[in-house]
């Protein structure tokens, strides 16, 4: 019987989930096509950084959630800084968004070695990709977590590291 009711709130908890999912890949497929179009290299290199250094973009993207965390912590302690957490919210989700898109690319340009297809069309195949691997059950949120975590990562080392990467030919 409790294996019954398990099951009953497991489905619509999974169909709510399966359309937020699948609605964050629409807007980012539109806002991934946009930043395509109005600055054709910005996604190419991050994938490219992503390509390079992959552990290190990990580290990154580890180090930010934590120091995250610890200014969060800090704003809320002093009274000015509490009206600075959304905005500390607002960018970290930005950045992971605009970062995980050069995620996605980086697994369009995986799967498709020959280099045959457009960038935009790299950039869709890896959405959808991802987007079906974040509807598995109980392992998509893990795999949020780290298209987040590289995300994050890699729009960091991007702004922050001064070697330009090298461009697959």
């Amino acid at each position: 019987m409790s294996d019954s009711y398990g099951r009953h709130r497991f489905f619509p908890w999974y169909f709510f989930n399966a359309i937020f999912r699948i609605s964050s890949a629409v807007v980012a497929a539109i806002l991934g096509l946009i930043i395509l179009q109005t600055s054709p290299q910005f996604l190419p290199d991050l994938a490219a950084k992503l390509r390079q250094s992959p552990g290190l973009i990990a580290l990154w993207g580890f180090g930010s959630i934590v120091s995250i965390v610890f200014i969060s912590v800090f704003l809320a302690i002093t009274l000015i800084g509490i009206p600075l957490i959304p905005l500390l919210s607002l960018c970290t989700v930005v950045a992971s968004l605009v970062g995980s898109l050069g995620v996605a690319l980086f697994v369009g340009q995986s799967i498709n070695r020959n280099g045959k297809l457009p960038v935009a069309q790299q950039f869709l195949i890896g959405l959808a990709i991802l987007t079906v691997l974040t509807l598995l059950p109980f392992l998509g949120g893990l795999v949020v977590f780290l298209i987040n975590l590289f995300g994050l990562g890699v729009i960091l080392l991007w702004q922050f590291d001064r070697s330009k990467p090298q461009l697959a030919a």
